[in-house]
């Protein structure tokens, strides 16, 4: 279950916060701004995921199975540390 509370306009949803833009029309991608996790390679997968929010939808697949082998990398690590 998503811990959520929208004031209008902010949204804060578990580590992320969306600001709108207006309320004169539809927003393409609200601007993110993410909290880093400390891992540099989790953090540069995420911030290129979110760079190609309004990119084509390949594109898009591209960086999902990026972000996607970059945590199955870290989560086979957790155990060698």
């Amino acid at each position: 279950m998503t811990n959520a509370a929208e004031d209008g306009t902010h949204v804060r949803a578990e580590g992320l916060l969306q600001v709108a833009h207006g309320e004169d029309g539809p927003i393409s991608a609200p601007e993110t701004v993410r909290r880093l996790t400390g891992d540099d390679a989790v953090d540069q997968v995420l911030e290129r995921f979110d760079a190609v929010a309004d990119e084509s939808l390949d594109t898009q697949i591209d960086a999902g199975e990026q972000v996607h082998r970059v945590l199955l990398g870290r989560l086979a690590d957790l155990g060698k540390e």
